[in-house]
């Protein structure tokens, strides 16, 4: 025993952490029918509709909301609270909002499952969203008044240090530059992405993880929108080649990078231990979280890194994982990364497992959601194949690389 101010500290086996189900909007165009939803409503939303289907609220309580976005809320700062208490949970209901960029809702995965393996929680909700049709500029509140300068918008920067602060599109074709990547490559996996996920949902694999959103326009009957709006299904190589790159003498273009886009996704955890008192049968096991740094200059290639990071502490080679869905932010930045991991292992990568329905060039990319959407991806890939290892990841702006481990429980 060792004694501290809060009484005692005990030894005890870390818990089991477990994830019982999730939960996404369909993903909507910038600009488009998701368009006068805010961020915290879309996650708010979410949140109540897992609760709901999981029935959660009727069997038990949640302890914390973990929620994350890349730019937040125009109407309040609080997101994690605020979107909770839309959902319907109590006041004593805590909520912790994380900001990790692209991986926002990979690190509030993370944390939770510290937290209940720690015993300080039994049950979480986790993910995140993000509303890019509803994106807020800042007014600097430090420029001299009597200078005569009229307010104006700060500047979006993405590094506060002018060597950093460049565009995604440069940090891609920087990365394309760095790592071998040609235009023809790029196109290619650009459109696999687009035909994988069209096939996917051709055999309907979204149905039962999309909940409705309902939108009530200024004028006309309301709206049920429950079907993802940014993938391309006829898009094909010749559409894609004849687009021009965004930065003279790139690779990028708008058909090879994810859109920017308005959504939200979660996931309902806990321990193990509390599962089976409840009566779940979860559908995935945590296994492992990790997180590092890269030069923000390339900070797509962060997901390599941490990737490689869980293999080399779980020594676990490549192809021990069945089933990778990696963020795509550009298709320099995830063809980088494939690249990076063989370098580093001495292995190649089975393609097959590689976002095997498609990933956010087709799908979209609203950054706080996307790494919850493809938790959900992950886990019921691995039921599909009755696989065992999923690992889902994500690159950060400023120079970040997050993932997770998860093993397949689900029971047919």
């Amino acid at each position: 025993m060792v004694p501290t101010f809060f009484g005692t500290i005990q030894k005890s086996k870390m818990k089991e952490v477990v994830i019982i189900d999730g939960l996404r909007t369909a993903f909507g165009r910038m600009g488009g029918t998701l368009k006068d939803v805010t961020s915290v409503e879309l996650a708010g939303n979410t949140i109540k509709a897992l609760c709901d289907k999981t029935g959660i609220l009727k069997k038990w309580k949640v302890d914390s909301v973990f929620a994350g976005s890349a730019f937040g809320d125009v109407n309040t700062n609080n997101f994690a609270r605020y979107a909770s208490m839309l959902a319907g949970l109590p006041y004593e209901t805590s909520a912790s909002f994380i900001e990790m960029q692209c991986g926002s809702s990979i690190a509030c995965i993370n944390n939770a499952a510290l937290q209940i393996q720690a015993g300080l929680i039994d049950v979480a909700i986790c993910g995140g969203a993000e509303s890019h049709s509803q994106t807020y500029y800042k007014f600097p509140t430090t420029l001299q008044p009597y200078k005569g300068i009229a307010p104006t918008a700060a500047m979006s920067r993405l590094a506060p240090e002018d060597i950093d602060n460049i565009s995604m599109i440069e940090v891609s074709d920087l990365m394309a530059k760095t790592w071998d990547i040609t235009r023809e490559q790029c196109d290619e996996f650009a459109l696999r992405s687009q035909n994988l996920a069209a096939k996917a949902i051709e055999e309907g694999y979204f149905i039962d993880e999309i909940t409705p959103i309902e939108i009530h326009p200024k004028k006309g009957t309301p709206i049920i929108f429950d079907t993802d709006e940014h993938p391309r299904g006829k898009t094909d190589l010749a559409k894609l080649e004849k687009l021009k790159p965004i930065m003279d003498g790139g690779v990028t273009t708008a058909g090879n990078s994810s859109g920017r886009n308005d959504g939200a996704a979660f996931v309902l955890m806990m321990s193990a231990e509390k599962a089976a008192e409840l009566g779940y049968k979860p559908i995935a096991k945590w296994i492992m979280g990790a997180d590092i740094g890269v030069d923000p200059k390339v900070m797509g290639i962060g997901a390599a890194y941490s990737n490689c990071k869980i293999l080399d502490k779980m020594n676990l080679k490549i192809n021990d994982v069945d089933v990778y869905e990696c963020n795509e932010a550009f298709a320099a930045q995830n063809l980088s990364v494939i690249k990076q991991m063989e370098n580093m292992t001495g292995e190649k990568m089975n393609m097959d497992s590689w976002n095997p329905n498609g990933g956010a060039i087709a799908f979209g990319h609203p950054n706080g959601a996307s790494g919850a959407r493809i938790c959900i991806f992950t886990m019921n890939e691995l039921a599909r194949r009755g696989a065992k290892y999923g690992m889902f990841s994500s690159c950060c702006g400023g120079g970040l690389g997050v993932s997770c481990l998860i093993e397949n429980t689900y029971e047919r």
